[in-house]
């Protein structure tokens, strides 16, 4: 699994510093952008320009597809390092084509038309991963490589023996062996990059709904899909308490993702995905939460602002140690 914040609420024994954030943060979160636009003004602004053209990535291929069916391994790109896993060894394999993830911003600016255009999902913990079913195999990467190969039911997936193209952006809880689905990009031979997001989802939940065997696989593991509603405050404040039980294990949820429902899928930070961790919902929404959720709050934690400071501050500390690392080895001529 994702590295989670050892921490507890405020003045609890066996805190952590406020600096252990982890991975699944840095995965989401725009951490460092600094724009003189509103976050708000970038949203109107994002959302214009996809009305006016297609993005770029896909005006650059000749098909979607191809990123995923031309290549034998699919490298992720992330400015972070994930979960070290068991990965299987692809030494042999093709030189892999980089893809990103539509990522988030922290939702510091909670919109006006939250209630009436924006949809949310619980995430549970875990770390993201790509899964991609192609030529009769599933395959499960994260940034560093393959983490799972299995066989399901999905398009291209090999159970079926049908050909297709699947590609699922998803969370894979090492734990209870499950993979929650977060999007959908591709569905057999049908692309959902320009598809907006509740579309994307309407066409995800009626899909499983219909095709229940499309949760199993042929090993102990299974899909699961994370369920969406409408950004509503008594919603949200409903569904942080309804805490699922897989295989007789809690999977806590981490954090909400905030989407617009007009937004493509965007393979880069964007305003119109939003993150807030669990602890900060009764911050930034007023929502009370349960106690298991503020034992994951950092030591010494005031407010989203200056967490996002104080993580800003690290990765620059990082960095210019990694600068200084690099000129030692330029100055070591010996």
């Amino acid at each position: 699994m994702v590295e989670e914040l050892k921490t507890s609420c405020p003045n609890m024994n066996g805190c952590e510093d406020v600096g252990v954030a982890s991975d699944f943060a840095q995965l989401y979160k725009n951490c460092g952008k600094v724009s003189k636009l509103t976050q708000e003004e970038r949203r109107q602004l994002l959302l214009k320009e996809q009305k006016e053209k297609r993005h770029n990535f896909v005006d650059r291929l000749r098909d979607f597809s191809d990123v995923f069916l031309e290549s034998e391994k699919i490298e992720i790109v992330e400015n972070v390092d994930v979960e070290e896993m068991d990965v299987e060894n692809n030494s042999e394999r093709k030189k892999p084509r980089a893809f990103q993830f539509m990522k988030s911003e922290w939702f510091s600016e909670i919109p006006d038309d939250l209630e009436e255009n924006w949809l949310f999902k619980l995430v549970p913990e875990g770390f993201r991963v790509l899964v991609v079913a192609k030529r009769n195999n599933t395959v499960v990467y994260n940034k560093k490589g393959r983490v799972l190969t299995v066989k399901t039911y999905l398009p291209g997936g090999g159970l079926d023996k049908n050909s297709g193209l699947t590609v699922l952006d998803c969370i894979f809880n090492k734990t209870t062996k499950t993979i929650f689905i977060l999007d959908c990009l591709h569905w057999n031979t049908m692309s959902l990059l320009d598809s907006e997001t509740n579309f994307r989802f309407y066409w995800l939940k009626n899909k499983f709904d219909e095709h229940s065997k499309l949760l199993e696989t042929n090993k102990p593991f299974k899909f699961q899909i994370l369920e969406f509603f409408p950004a509503q405050r008594p919603l949200i404040q409903d569904k942080i308490f309804d805490i699922p039980h897989i295989n007789n294990v809690q999977v806590l949820y981490e954090g909400i993702t905030f989407y617009h429902k007009e937004v493509h899928y965007i393979f880069n930070e964007t305003p119109l995905l939003g993150w807030l961790f669990s602890y900060m919902l009764p911050e930034k929404l007023g929502i009370d939460i349960p106690q298991e959720n503020f034992a994951k709050m950092p030591n010494n934690y005031e407010c989203m602002e200056k967490y996002i400071e104080h993580l800003e501050k690290k990765k620059s500390e990082r960095r210019t140690w990694k600068q200084q690392r690099e000129d030692r080895k330029k100055m070591d001529v010996s």
